[in-house]
């Protein structure tokens, strides 16, 4: 199992992100932006060679991102709704992701198999994701589902409704409630 670090692409100011093993060593690179329609993260070998690509379908509630490998779709991947423990099925892999947005921590398994995990982790100061991929012909597409899937979970944390936990009025039992941040609010109607 080889391990992985990847940077949080989306406050790269650069757009290109390398990602690295364990030893410090650059592997991939990671090009592209998210943010309009059809916009690609594309993953390259550091010698140059295209990979595989993730490419944004569609927007909204459930945003949809379609999975290239050797510029041949082989997948399709879609937000699920859930707020504390996500299960998300990837179609054309085969792929199920399960973990939390709020902790960073996922596992992908195909079967009973495990794929891949991720989890965030400090690096040298800095804040990255760390992959830890079985069998090395799935680092390509481990690596696009893992940058989705922080995507959503950045998004998610800015989002003007925050989870939180909180009492019923009427008892004391625990309860999943939302909150509007007040400031987000106006930053909204100002807009």
């Amino acid at each position: 199992m080889r391990q992985l670090y990847l940077r949080d692409h989306d406050t790269d100011l650069h757009g290109t992100t390398v990602i690295r093993n364990y030893q410090g060593r650059s592997l991939y690179l990671l090009v592209g932006k998210w943010g309009a329609l059809h916009d690609v993260l594309s993953l390259y070998s550091i010698s140059g060679d295209l990979l595989a690509e993730v490419k944004q379908l569609s927007f909204g509630i459930i945003p949809k991102f379609a999975l290239f490998k050797d510029r041949q779709k082989v997948g399709t991947v879609s937000k699920s709704l859930g707020f504390v423990r996500e299960v998300i099925y990837i179609k054309g892999l085969s792929w199920v992701v399960v973990g939390s947005p709020f902790s960073g921590k996922y596992r992908v398994f195909k079967k009973n198999h495990l794929v891949f995990s991720i989890q965030p982790v400090a690096f040298t100061g800095d804040y990255y994701h760390e992959l830890k991929v079985k069998n090395e012909e799935d680092e390509p597409l481990a690596i696009l589902v893992a940058s989705v899937l922080q995507h959503w979970a950045r998004r998610k944390q800015s989002s003007p409704l925050r989870v939180h936990w909180g009492s019923v009025a009427t008892g004391n039992d625990a309860c999943l409630g939302y909150q509007i941040e007040p400031s987000q609010l106006k930053n909204k109607n100002n807009d």
